[in-house]
């Protein structure tokens, strides 16, 4: 019974202790002083940005009121003030982990906590919504189009644009069964499209005013034939209506890339011969740069594939093509099987991609010289948890959008946010171009 009679001692010991701690009013008496803690650190960037000031502050619970003396350090980057709540880091210039460390002395109390500090490229976020975004396109004369589903289960997508982060989009299209792929004209008059008027349509693509309309407003860039059955991602160079597509005449399993004038009034042309890599699909085509001013672009850019959209598709790299004349035999440029989602840069210097991560099975974005045909000079772009796809250059080449699931948050106080909902459309800047 001994640890019977050492229960009831001890339940009376709490009786009386907890008595002598109150007033009769419940206040309590001799609280004592409780020393400062150091909970967490916010940041003005999440995660903090490369090369650059990032601020951050302690988050400290003082529920004395204690005078605290502050201290930061780091392992690497400087610290241009370290004494106070509030201190700014001048993080290291690449991509990676740094722990940071902030320490307090206060009335004889001392406390340090370090964090594993994130480091990344930095990104702004133009879109916040929960609707699923894909398709991202740059304006050239300055903002965004991208097509957003109204009803994912029946594919129904309006087309949007948007000048400014942070802004509200404007919707550009209203009542089409489906739309993909937006393009903007470089002079604005005009958008084109792949997708389907109504449900009981075939996927042509589609021209319309800058402005946007409905499908009785809509004129048929190309339409569905049994000698075209494969119509789709339309893109329009980066000045003059050169209109670069996907297309065949023989078969809807190995589309290739043809270009036409957006007046319409002169034919589509292809920019291989007939019957060449007869198997072969060469998917999504980009336009290059237009190094001799004759108004249209000198090259494509595009992945190729064995066996498209077959359970066997077998991805062949990428491949580059002249425009004109029209190409004999198809010879691949980049021996590379994972790098897909392709754009060339305004200038025709670097070339990205998107490639997934074997890991964790998000895709991210990756750059390569467009002048170098080796895939161990491959740089990655978009670090993070979040899966990154369809990048596109700005027009001025300094940052390139794309859609994500990824979070605003991320890399301080030693959480990873890996909640992801829905997608949004992003853009990164200050990556590294090899």
């Amino acid at each position: 019974m001994k640890w019977m009679r050492g229960l009831w001692a001890g339940a009376c010991l709490l009786l009386v202790l907890s008595g002598c701690a109150k007033e009769p009013t419940g206040s309590i008496k001799d609280a004592g002083v409780y020393s400062p803690l150091i909970t967490g650190i916010s940041a003005d960037h999440e995660p903090a940005v490369r090369g650059v000031a990032n601020q951050f502050t302690a988050i400290v619970t003082n529920v004395s009121g204690l005078s605290i003396t502050y201290h930061w350090s780091a392992a690497a980057g400087t610290f241009t003030d370290s004494t106070g709540a509030t201190a700014v880091w001048n993080a290291p210039d690449t991509v990676g982990t740094y722990p940071v460390t902030v320490s307090i002395v206060s009335d004889g109390y001392f406390k340090t906590m370090t964090f594993q500090i994130f480091v990344d490229n930095e990104y702004t976020r133009w879109t916040r919504t929960p609707e699923v975004q894909f398709d991202p396109a740059p304006i050239q004369l300055g903002g965004v189009v991208f097509a957003q589903f109204r009803n994912i289960a029946t594919g129904a997508a309006d087309i949007y644009s948007l000048s400014a982060p942070g802004l509200s989009p404007v919707q550009l299209t209203q009542n089409f069964a489906t739309t993909t792929s937006p393009t903007m004209q470089a002079d604005g008059l005009q958008i084109a499209f792949a997708g389907r008027r109504t449900t009981s349509d075939s996927v042509s693509i589609w021209l319309l005013p800058g402005t946007g309309g409905d499908p009785s407003m809509a004129v048929g860039a190309e339409y569905w034939t049994s000698e075209h059955p494969t119509l789709a991602n339309p893109r329009f160079a980066r000045t003059g209506r050169w209109l670069l597509y996907n297309s065949d005449s023989t078969s809807p399993f190995d589309p290739k890339p043809w270009f036409r004038d957006a007046d319409l009034a002169t034919p589509q042309q292809h920019v291989m011969q007939f019957g060449i890599e007869g198997v072969s699909t060469f998917w999504m085509p980009a336009w290059g740069p237009d190094t001799d001013g004759n108004g249209l672009p000198d090259s494509v850019v595009c992945p190729g594939y064995y066996f498209f959209g077959a359970t066997n598709q077998q991805p062949l790299g990428l491949f580059k093509f002249p425009t004109t004349p029209e190409q004999p035999a198809v010879v691949q440029w980049l021996p590379d099987s994972t790098a897909t989602d392709v754009d060339w840069s305004p200038d025709g210097s670097h070339i990205i991609f998107t490639k997934r991560n074997p890991v964790s099975g998000d895709r991210d974005i990756w750059i390569i010289n467009a002048g170098s045909n080796d895939p161990s000079t491959e740089r990655r772009v978009t670090f993070g948890p979040a899966d990154d796809s369809r990048p596109r250059f700005s027009p001025d080449g300094t940052a390139i959008f794309f859609v994500s699931d990824r979070v605003d948050h991320y890399g301080l106080n030693g959480i990873y946010n890996t909640e992801r909902r829905g997608t949004n459309i992003w853009t990164v800047t200050r990556f590294d171009r090899p």
